[in-house]
């Protein structure tokens, strides 16, 4: 009888943690620079800072949307 995982059943996982892991770490990033620096915030800064940031964030976005859709469309094996 054969020990551990099935090696779909260990690549479905590492599937499924790596993509919640670069999921909350853009969170964290976008939250952290958005309002601990409160770039997020109208009025804090020149309207233009926080159009760059609002602009960085739904380009980042973007990104990460893509790169999800890329590792999960790609084989197993």
């Amino acid at each position: 009888m054969e020990q551990g995982w099935d090696s779909d059943v260990s690549a479905f996982f590492v599937r499924i943690v790596n993509a919640i892991a670069v999921t909350v770490i853009w969170m964290l990033t976008a939250s952290t620079i958005g309002l601990y620096a409160e770039v997020a915030v109208p009025g804090r800064f020149a309207w233009w800072v926080t159009a760059i940031y609002y602009v960085v964030l739904i380009t980042s976005f973007v990104a990460l949307v893509r790169y999800l859709r890329n590792a999960w469309k790609k084989k197993l094996h």
